[in-house]
């Protein structure tokens, strides 16, 4: 259903998405995928920041209202929404992340008739930012005052549900909304360098880019590969040190954020995640997208929902550089079609995840 016969019905017009900021990541990202796919169906979309900062602040800001709740701490957190929602009246509420679903649904109190969504993107009995047992509890008491409780993958939904009370009613699995590339770079095969390995993401413990660097200096040096980190955070500086005391500097560079992923993909020859643990990354459906295949770290359900356990790229076990190593050099000697692996991105294309949501709120 359009955003036009909605409003005409008296329903869902107007979409609220809350972040606590616009910094580089995977959440981050797919919420503006969603956004954008919303207004492109006519809806009308505001992003809510606790703090107005990030690398995808500029774009966001062309397309969206931004607004800057000025919250430095989360226990404020409450009370700026209400005021928001008082003066501002959305149909809809989007948040992301335990602490800030946490303050939604404290809101929600006071504004019932704001339909509440809130968006788990990872295990939360994984996370270092939610102890299990108070998320346990919190959310067992509180994200019951949600409306639905959208999950990204099957583990993370599993991962809720046993750890929770009584929240099964309300999960509903919806993968991440990924827009393909304008272009169609899978066709673009003559443009590839099959000796070039991406990795994309934070430089941060939970993707493990170290791991990375220590595999790809278990590849054989006469193959002439070579590895492009893509991404920033606080483990660069060491990393190129362990890079530079492995003598990789001529094979491996730091190429930091890139807005648009998909320049980089379309010329490479592989995709890797080197993750200790991940939701639904959204790299590798953006890879697919560009014809690529993906070797990864079995480092959630989220993995083997999107490469169908191994269709369109390899698993290995989490931590392991030796098979990580062995997975890439494979991948990378086996010829493949990647056509076919454009296929295995269908299920992510906005306008069906749309639909989902739509759905999710009884609006189908």
């Amino acid at each position: 259903m359009t955003a036009e016969a909605l409003s005409m019905s008296g329903k869902v017009r107007k979409f609220a998405f809350l972040l606590s900021s616009l910094k580089f990541g995977g959440a981050e990202r797919v919420a503006l995928n969603l956004a954008k796919a919303l207004k492109q169906q006519g809806f009308e979309v505001e992003i809510l920041l606790m703090s107005k900062e990030g690398e995808f602040l500029a774009e966001a800001a062309e397309l969206f209202d931004v607004v800057d709740l000025r919250c430095d701490r989360t226990w404020k957190l409450p009370g700026r929404l209400v005021s928001y929602l008082s003066a501002n009246r959305p149909d809809v509420l989007i948040c992301s992340f335990w602490k800030l679903n946490l303050g939604a649904c404290c809101a929600r109190l006071l504004h019932p008739r704001v339909r509440l969504l809130l968006w788990e993107h990872s295990p939360p009995s994984r996370s270092s930012n939610s102890p299990t047992v108070l998320y346990a509890i919190t959310a067992s008491l509180l994200y019951r005052l949600a409306t639905k409780i959208v999950v990204v993958s099957s583990g993370v939904y599993e991962d809720v549900k046993k750890i929770t009370v009584g929240l099964g009613p309300k999960l509903v699995v919806i993968f991440n909304p990924i827009p393909p590339p304008i272009e169609t770079p899978a066709d673009n095969a003559r443009d590839r360098d099959r000796r070039k390995i991406l990795w994309v993401g934070r430089l941060d413990e939970p993707k493990n880019p170290g791991l990375m660097l220590e595999a790809f200096a278990l590849l054989r040096k006469g193959h002439a590969y070579a590895l492009d980190f893509v991404g920033d955070g606080r483990l660069q500086a060491d990393l190129e040190r362990r890079r530079d005391a492995l003598g990789l500097q001529d094979r491996v560079r730091f190429l930091g954020f890139r807005s648009d992923p998909y320049a980089l993909m379309s010329k490479a020859g592989l995709l890797v995640v080197s993750s200790d643990r991940e939701g639904l990354p959204s790299v590798i459906v953006e890879a697919l997208y560009c014809g690529l295949r993906v070797v990864s770290t079995n480092c959630g359900e989220g993995i083997r929902d999107i490469l169908l356990d191994n269709c369109y790229g390899t698993i290995v076990p989490v931590g392991d550089e030796r098979a990580l190593a062995l997975a890439i050099s494979r991948e990378l000697d086996q010829p493949h079609d990647p056509r076919s692996q454009v296929e295995g991105a269908r299920p992510f294309l906005p306008e069906e995840i749309v639909r989902q949501y739509l759905s999710a709120l009884g609006l189908d």
